[in-house]
């Protein structure tokens, strides 16, 4: 039976296909959603579309095939679980659901990173992964696999590569450090709409939060706080309500600072000497700094006193440069500049940690 939900959408699909040709999620052109749910992830609508599903498991190159009972079963409980958008390096791990349709084509979600909807540069994928409740539900897929005998011996895996959603910058000079940060996993999939633009208080907190969270093997920044026994407070500014929480754990490990006591102003604009003094601040939890050198731009006298040292240790380090023997502390700080610096600290720490 065809429902109303699965004509609507697929007249969607069907209207989005003809402006922009048959792949629905054509490279550079589709900004995907922060959240879809299952089977918009997967682009299937009914399960009279699916012909055949099994459980694989990656470690182990097993499967077991599902009969119609189960495929039914486990499509109408999970086609409206809502699944959130993340860049995942290593997706091929766990349990897979593997869904075959009837026009021939596969449609995987693994137990650890979700729906893979395609690639995002060389060595990263967009997924769509659920979390909490539905999170537990997906284990029951491991259940299922786990608890049947009679499995395959056979490699039944999907890589979705299709589809390349990593947008590069307009500039040149910027594109192969781009393509660094987003195979290093430092590059949210939301930033790259926005390369021109000047990063906000709130973004750049964002981005240096995801590096701490990439150099040390953490989920998120929260667990990082956990993991170090670091107590903050959400929403410590009046006005970062509703706030990414880096802002309150980077302020609570000292990496930022309010414009008072009782403001951030998170949608305020960042100078390069700011970006430069708080790049600096990160680094100082992974290692010793320290410099004794001068400033050679020609501007160095409009450098803050407060900044000069940092401004030294991110040049001194090739972390930031300046641009025709000026580094003009004072001017904003753009989202492309900002990805790329990280980028660099990141491979600084890297050499040093590892």
């Amino acid at each position: 039976m065809i429902t109303i939900k699965r004509v609507i959408k697929t007249l969607i699909l069907t209207a989005i296909a003809l402006v922009f040709g048959t792949s629905v999620y054509a490279y550079n052109i589709v900004n995907l959603p922060e959240t879809m749910t299952f089977d918009e992830a997967f682009g299937i609508f009914s399960a009279e579309d699916i012909s055949r599903a099994t459980i694989s498991n990656y470690a182990d190159r097993r499967y077991i095939d599902l009969n119609r009972t189960q495929i039914n079963d486990f499509y109408q409980n999970m086609k409206d679980i809502v699944l959130y958008r993340q860049i995942n390096p290593v997706p091929f791990r766990g349990t897979v659901l593997n869904f075959y349709t009837t026009d021939g084509k596969a449609h995987c979600y693994y137990s650890k990173s979700g729906v893979q909807v395609g690639l995002y540069g060389d060595s990263n994928y967009v997924c769509y992964v659920a979390r909490d409740e539905d999170a537990a539900y997906m284990t029951n897929i491991d259940a299922v696999y786990r608890d049947n005998q009679d499995k395959i011996y056979a490699e039944l895996l999907y890589r979705a590569r299709g589809n390349d959603f990593l947008k590069l910058p307009s500039e040149t000079w910027g594109i192969t450090p781009v393509k660094e940060a987003a195979a290093n996993n430092l590059l949210p999939y939301e930033f790259t709409d926005k390369y021109s633009k000047n990063i906000t208080r709130e973004q750049f907190c964002k981005l240096l939060a995801n590096l701490m969270c990439v150099v040390g093997n953490y989920a998120s920044i929260e667990d990082y706080m956990e993991d170090k026994g670091i107590i903050y407070f959400a929403n410590y500014f009046a006005d970062c309500q509703n706030r990414d929480n880096s802002i309150n754990a980077l302020h609570a490990l000292g990496i930022v600072s309010g414009k008072s006591d009782s403001r951030f102003d998170p949608d305020g604009l960042l100078t390069r000497e700011e970006a430069a003094a708080m790049l600096c601040r990160v680094a100082e939890k992974y290692m010793y700094i320290q410099t004794y050198g001068n400033l050679n731009f020609t501007d160095a006298n409009s450098v803050s006193p407060w900044a000069k040292y940092y401004v030294i240790w991110a040049n001194e380090s090739s972390i930031m440069n300046g641009s025709e023997s000026k580094f003009m502390p004072k001017n904003n700080y753009t989202v492309l500049e900002a990805i790329i610096t990280v980028n660099r600290l990141y491979k600084v720490l890297v050499r040093t940690l590892y």
